[in-house]
Formats: structure tokens, sequence, C-alpha cells
């Protein structure tokens, strides 16, 4: 092809000197010089043309490459989450992963030397009462109810030595929904932990299941008693026999939530 190229030019050279000499007219050498200059070209042409399709081909095998070391990069990263992820199975796989720091903030901590996790829904710790361990599940962590005042003074003598707890509550609340949930959580803790019977009242005679259980307010009784009592500001009040658990709405869950911690000796 090179050799074609240069005999073209020397072709091209006589013609001009041939032109000069005035061999040939002026019309018979453009004519000529015409020819030639497009046989250049095509030559040039073809010389380019295996350079074009010679870069394509690299570009396209750099793309493929680039593409196969992507899919290699996240298939590693994905396959080392797969088999480094830690099957979580129960409560205690979680809080052996709190008790080893490897818990996010909002999955778990530790707050006084008690491992809180986050599970089902629910903020869960263990208790320990002598050589038992109580699993304490609760709506709210230890931190989310630092702002709830508690003050007062129990008599521990007497919540201890009796067998039941009363819990009251006013029975005309037209939303009894926070009532029944805190009543609940209180009522589960204290026969998971302490082993306690809890018993219903009311703080009014005015309904007729309220007929069916005795009517017990903090002013009324010297029996152990817990009142949930909806109204605000909220606040948890240790009345010797009385435990009050203040607040309006979910507000009364977490000042029940205070009150169990405290009773834990958690907060």
């Amino acid at each position: 092809m090179i050799l074609l190229e240069e005999e073209l030019l020397k072709k091209l050279k006589n013609l001009e000197i041939s032109l000069e000499n005035k061999i040939i007219k002026k019309e018979e050498y453009e004519k000529e010089k015409q020819k030639i200059q497009n046989e250049l070209k095509k030559i040039k042409k073809l010389n380019e043309e295996p350079k074009e399709e010679f870069i394509k081909k690299k570009s396209d095998k750099i793309l493929i490459y680039s593409l196969i070391l992507i899919i290699l990069f996240f298939a590693i990263f994905f396959a080392f989450r797969f088999f480094n992820k830690v099957e979580i199975k129960t409560l205690d796989d979680l809080h052996s992963l709190n008790l080893n720091g490897k818990l996010k903030p909002e999955q778990g901590y530790i707050y006084n030397g008690f491992s809180f996790v986050f599970y089902d829904d629910l903020w869960n710790t263990k208790v320990q009462q002598e050589d038992t361990v109580f699993y304490i599940s609760l709506h709210y962590s230890p931190k989310e109810l630092e702002d709830i005042s508690l003050a007062g003074q129990i008599n521990a003598t007497l919540f201890d030595s009796s067998d039941f707890i009363y819990y009251t509550f006013d029975p005309l609340l037209s939303d009894q929904r926070y009532v029944a949930l805190s009543a609940g959580e209180f009522v589960r803790s204290i026969i998971a932990a302490f082993n306690k019977i809890p018993k219903a009242a009311c703080d009014k005679n005015e309904t007729k299941a309220c007929s069916r259980v005795p009517i017990l307010t903090c002013n009324n009784t010297n029996l152990p008693l817990v009142y949930f009592k909806h109204e605000s500001p909220t606040k948890v009040i240790y009345d010797k026999n009385c435990l009050i658990a203040q607040g309006e709405g979910l507000e009364i869950v977490r000042a029940t939530d205070r009150m169990l911690l405290n009773i834990y000796g958690i907060m």
C-alpha cells in the first residue's frame, strides 16, 4: 500500500514536470492530476480504516473489562456482607451484640449497666431478682424518660410483704386506651419480676364494672396501690402506699415506664 502511494506521488511529480516542459497541455495535466489525487485519497482511506477499527475494538474491550470489574466489585462486596452477617435468633443474641458495642444507638445501648435492645417494636432489658433473670418489655427506653420527674417515698416494706397490688383508674374517661396500655404494662411486669397478684379497682363507683371491684384512691386505703391518673403534667409520685403514674394520652404510658424502671433500680 505504501509502495503504491509512493508510485502515485512520483507519477504526480512527473506530471508536473511534463506540464512545466510543455510536453502536455494544462487541461490534460488537470485531468490526470485529479485521477492521481483520487487514487491517493482511496489509499489514505484504506490506511485509516484499520486504525479506526482497532481503536473501536480497543474501546469496546476497555468498556467490557470495566463492566466486569464493577460486577466483580459488587459481587465481592455483597458476598462479604452476606457471609459476615450475624444471624439474630433471640433477644440474648441482641443483648450480646449490644454488650459488645455492635448495635446502633437506635437498636440498643447500655444504661446504668443494663442492656436495652429494640426488638419487636418494644424496648427489652433483663432484670435479675436473686437467682432468677426476668425479661422486661417496655414501650420506652430510659433515655426517652429522663425528663419525667419522680418524687416522694415508697413504703417498700408494705409492697415487698404483700402478695397482691391493686391498681385503680377513672372509669369515666372517654378514651381508656392509654390507661389500659399502661395498666397492661404494669401488670405484665409485676407478675414476671415480682410475682405479685394484680387486682383491679376503680377510683369511683360510676359504672356496672366498678360495682364489682373495690373503690380505691390514694386517700381512702392503706393497701399497696398504683393509680393511673389521666391528667397533666406528666410525672411520677410516690406517696407511701400509693404510686401515681400521671400523664395524658401516651404520656401516661411514659410515666408508667418511668415508674417501673425506678422500681427495678435502673433509673
